[in-house]
């Protein structure tokens, strides 16, 4: 029996590390010790271990990853190690340039041969392993889903997409139902679908896997289902932990947690009586007892909690990566429109693709999907403009379909030879970036549906638009703050009396006063040097000088 560690560096994620979840299920069906560990884990532990696999997420993340590849080699062995996922699959030589030798497994994981052994099993068509997240304490927004593949890659090779790196070749996957049922099997039911197809309407099986996402309880007309109870999963997993002599702390952190929130409103006095001793155990934090507890009474709990989670909950399917315009036709929107699509993404990536996009929108709401989030890339080959164009369609058509929720939500590019957030598209600019994030700050990341909110967060035009990008950070992040105490409107003015080389000018310093503060109090002309001062405001340095800030707007009120 092998001792298998697998390992996601400590980044921040709402998805779980699916590559390492189907290397589980791997190891596990062969009968191997597997631990799933979310960063450093302290080396007496980690030297316990025979293989160990890193996982690797956003190129930006690099630093850290290769960090995380180095503290364990140092302890296991660099021919114990195996890195693979995204950021190892588009940039391997960057990863071998830093770590010499290192083993890096790029692609899906499609034969277990790649590791060394001689069964060929196709690990990436494996369910995934609930199991190993309950090893840590991190809880992944996402994790109550389904993640499955209709289909692999996309023959579109757009300059901008990962994708043609990370699985080149389009072909069809076909065990949708095979890994559902598993999943309800050992975990129970999850509550979404996450479709993780790069372009699934190019499939030609595409009619077949709606019908069989059908089936599984995704329809329009099947997605009620009786909440899970997970308690009976949890239980399951801490008996066999301890039969198996593996860590189950943050599991039983879990199971604490479930009897803690208990509504006691809702539970007779019979099960209240038993319940409150468990409560009581907790509270004494004597998790011995609370095991022993747990294991004596495992059948009156598992049955409490299946009659306690009587609520029925919906479920919706969710075409993670976007559906492609293009491809769009009144028959395959119509096929769609069979699945509880929540939301529908479709990308408006760049204005050259407007009139498909209209379209694909209007064959949706023609057959009855009316719940939108649409992804919109910016910071690559379009000016900031055109990004408050395709915001303002969104905007326009909504208003012209009332009845149809649609959220736009801008995703900023970064290029995949990047190993730093710090891409600046061609027509971008550090300030103009930096704004867009203060608004999608303030907005929760989408832009509002409203016509009244998205005028005031991103304003009424394009001119309007730059304008907004152009202000000082904290007047965009407290707008009704400094307009109600006149300030923006001062800003304003100063603005309005800059030429065409001088509000080029003004960008240039805005751009580079993140690393050299000190830039605005530099000589320049007097125009620069008038509007610079608005960007040494902040709100909690108005609150401090409140008298100063003022006299200073009525010192021009009074003019």
């Amino acid at each position: 029996m092998e001792r298998i560690l697998l390992v996601e560096p400590n980044y921040k994620n709402k998805y779980p590390p699916i590559g390492l979840m189907k290397i589980s299920t791997y190891y596990k069906k062969n009968g191997d010790f597997v631990e799933f560990h979310k960063g450093l884990m302290p080396q007496t532990e980690a030297k316990t271990y025979d293989k160990v696999f890193i996982t690797t997420l956003f190129t930006f993340d690099f630093s850290m990853c290769v960090q995380t590849i180095r503290y364990y080699i140092a302890i296991v062995g660099i021919e114990n190690v195996f890195v693979g996922g995204i950021a190892a699959t588009i940039m391997p030589e960057n990863f071998e340039k830093e770590i010499p030798g290192v083993k890096i497994l790029t692609n899906q994981l499609i034969s277990s041969n790649l590791l060394g052994y001689k069964d060929n099993v196709n690990i990436d068509i494996l369910e995934l392993d609930y199991d190993i997240l309950w090893d840590v304490a991190y809880e992944y927004p996402m994790a109550d889903s389904y993640f499955i593949y209709t289909s692999r890659g996309c023959p579109r090779k757009c300059v901008f997409c990962a994708v043609k790196t990370l699985e080149p070749i389009f072909y069809d996957c076909n065990n949708i139902a095979v890994q559902i049922k598993n999943v309800d099997s050992n975990f129970g039911i999850k509550k979404n679908l996450l479709v993780m197809d790069n372009n699934i309407l190019y499939s030609k099986n595409l009619y077949n896997a709606i019908k069989i996402i059908n089936s599984c309880g995704f329809g329009t007309n099947n997605n009620v289902i009786k909440k899970n109870n997970k308690m009976k999963y949890y239980i399951e997993s801490l008996i066999n932990r301890i039969r198996i002599n593996k860590k189950y702390n943050n599991l039983l952190n879990r199971i604490k947690k479930e009897f803690i929130n208990l509504n006691f409103k809702r539970i007779s006095k019979k099960d209240s009586s038993v319940l409150h001793n468990a409560i009581e155990l907790i509270n004494n934090n004597s998790d011995s007892e609370v095991i022993d507890f747990i294991i004596d009474n495992s059948d009156f709990i598992i049955d409490f909690y299946d009659r306690y989670n009587y609520h029925k909950i919906k479920r919706y399917v969710d075409f993670n990566q976007g559906l492609d315009a293009r491809l769009f036709t009144n028959d395959n929107a119509k096929k769609l429109s069979e699945l509880a699509l929540n939301p529908c993404r479709i990308a408006f990536d760049s204005l050259k693709t407007k009139n498909d996009y209209l379209k694909a929108m209007k064959l949706c709401v023609d057959n009855g999907i009316t719940k939108f989030s649409n992804y919109l890339l910016y910071n690559f080959d379009e000016k900031p403009e055109d990004l408050w164009i395709r915001l303002y369609l969104n905007i326009q058509f909504r208003k012209e379909n009332n009845n149809i929720q649609l959220f736009s939500f801008p995703m900023k590019y970064a290029s995949i030879e990047n190993i730093d957030r710090k891409y600046i598209g061609e027509y971008w600019n550090n300030k103009y970036l930096r704004a867009v994030n203060v608004i999608l700050n303030v907005t929760s990341g989408v832009v509002p549906k409203e016509e009244d909110f998205f005028f005031r967060a991103f304003g009424h035009n394009e001119k309007e638009f730059l304008l907004i990008l152009t202000m000082p950070d904290d007047f965009i992040r407290h707008r009704d703050f400094f307009e109600e105490k006149g300030l923006t409107q001062l800003w304003k003015k100063c603005y309005l009396k800059l030429s065409t080389n001088e509000k080029k000018d003004l960008i240039n310093i805005l751009e580079k006063m993140v690393d050299d503060p000190e830039i605005i109090n530099r000589q320049y002309s007097k125009n620069i040097s008038d509007i610079l001062f608005y960007y040494s405001i902040t709100k909690k340095r108005y609150d401090q000088s409140k008298l100063f800030y003022t006299n200073f707007v009525n010192s021009f009120r009074q003019k």
